[in-house]
C-alpha cells in the first residue's frame, strides 16, 4: 500500500544446533593413568561415590588390573566419552561372577566435574547399555544411587531404569545418613 512502510517480517529464532556427541570408545583406548585422573576427578568432586578412590584404585595401575580382569567377563563393558582427546565421562558394567547371578551386572559411572551438564553422563550411558543389549549376555543391569542425586536419578528413569526399592540409612558420611535407591533396567523386552 502506497504510503505505508514495510518492515521485515520476524523470523523466530531457529534453536543452537547441538553439537555431535563426543565419541565413546572402550577403556582400552586410554592410558590407565588417563582413565585414574578421570576416576579421581569425579570421586574428588563429587560426595555421591559410596566409597573412597582409594579404596578401589589406588593408583593407575591397579585400575589397570582391575579392568583386565573385568575385560574377561563375558557381557563387560567399560566405556568412556573422549573430549579435546581425554576420557571425560565413563560407564562400566561389571557382570557378577555368580554362577546363577551371570545374567545380571552393576553399573557404575560418573562424569567429569568440568564436564557436567552438558550431556555427556546420557551418552556414555546409553552406548553402554546398547552394547549390553546388542551382545545378548546381561539380561539385568543394576545400579545403587543415593536418593538426593537427583541428576543422576533423572538420567537413569530417561534411560530406563525402574526403582526396585529405596534404603533408608544406606550411605553413612561422618555422622549423616542417605538414603539408597536400588534401580534395574530389564535388557530384554
Amino acid at each position: 500500500m502506497p504510503g505505508r512502510e514495510s518492515f521485515p517480517r520476524a523470523v523466530p529464532a531457529r534453536p543452537p544446533d547441538r553439537a555431535p556427541p563426543p565419541p565413546v570408545k572402550d577403556f582400552r583406548r586410554f592410558s590407565p593413568a588417563a582413565l585414574h585422573a578421570l576416576f579421581a576427578d569425579v570421586y574428588s568432586s563429587s560426595d555421591t561415590m559410596s566409597e573412597a578412590l582409594e579404596d578401589k584404585y589406588p593408583d593407575a595401575r591397579s585400575l589397570a588390573e582391575n579392568m583386565a580382569a573385568l575385560e574377561k567377563l563375558p557381557g563387560a563393558v567399560a566405556l568412556a566419552a573422549e573430549v579435546d582427546g581425554k576420557p571425560a565421562a565413563y560407564a562400566v558394567i561389571r557382570p557378577r561372577k555368580q554362577a546363577r547371578l551371570r545374567h545380571t551386572a552393576d553399573l557404575g559411572m560418573g562424569v567429569a566435574r568440568d564436564a557436567r551438564g552438558r550431556g555427556l553422563g546420557e551418552t556414555v550411558l546409553r552406548a553402554a547399555l546398547d552394547r549390553i543389549r546388542d551382545e545378548s549376555v546381561i539380561e539385568i543391569v543394576y545400579l545403587m544411587v543415593r536418593a538426593d542425586n537427583a541428576p543422576a536419578l533423572r538420567l537413569y528413569e530417561k534411560t530406563g531404569f525402574e526403582t526396585v526399592a529405596v534404603l533408608d540409612r544406606d550411605t553413612k558420611i561422618g555422622d549423616v545418613y542417605f538414603a539408597g535407591v536400588l534401580m534395574r533396567r530389564h535388557m530384554r523386552a
